[in-house]
C-alpha cells in the first residue's frame, strides 16, 4: 500500500514539473523557440516545430502521470525528456553559454545553466525512483494473483 502512494505521489509531482512547464510554453512559442535558439544545438527550421510541439508532449505526459491514464508510458517518456534536457543542458554548460534555459517560460533573466542541469538530475533521479516503484508494485500484484 505504501508503495502505491509513493509512486503516486512520485507521478504527481513529476506531473506537476511537466504541466508547469508546458503551460508557459504553450502560451508563448515565440519566446520558447528563442530560447531554443539560444543552445544553438536545432537547425532554424526546427525551431518553431519544436517551440509548438514540445510543450504539447510536456502536457500531455503531465495530464498521463496526473491521471494514472498510460501512467506507465508516462513514466518513461518522462524519464526519456529529462535526459533529452540533461544533454541540452549539459553541452550549453560544457560551452559556457550564458543562456535562460526556457525550461518554464521565456525569460530575459540569465540563471547559471549548471543549476538548471543539477536541478534536472534531481527531475530525473524521482523519475527513475517512481519508475522502480511502478514496476515492483506491478510485481508485487501479479505475485498475489
Amino acid at each position: 500500500m505504501r508503495t502505491k502512494w509513493a509512486e503516486r505521489i512520485g507521478r504527481w509531482i513529476i506531473a506537476g514539473i511537466f504541466l508547469g512547464a508546458a503551460i508557459p510554453k504553450i502560451l508563448d512559442p515565440f519566446g520558447f523557440a528563442l530560447d531554443i535558439s539560444h543552445y544553438q544545438m536545432v537547425p532554424g527550421w526546427a525551431m518553431n516545430p519544436m517551440a509548438i510541439t514540445m510543450p504539447w508532449i510536456e502536457a500531455i505526459v503531465g495530464l498521463a502521470l496526473l491521471s494514472g491514464f498510460a501512467a506507465e508510458g508516462g513514466i518513461v517518456l518522462s524519464n526519456l525528456l529529462f535526459v533529452m534536457f540533461l544533454v541540452a543542458l549539459g553541452q550549453a554548460w560544457a560551452r559556457g553559454l550564458d543562456i535562460d534555459c526556457g525550461c518554464f517560460g521565456h525569460s530575459e533573466a540569465k540563471g547559471h545553466i549548471g543549476l538548471a542541469f543539477v536541478r534536472d538530475l534531481g527531475f530525473l533521479a524521482l523519475g527513475l525512483v517512481t519508475l522502480w516503484l511502478r514496476i515492483r508494485r506491478r510485481r508485487l500484484e501479479s505475485s498475489i494473483r
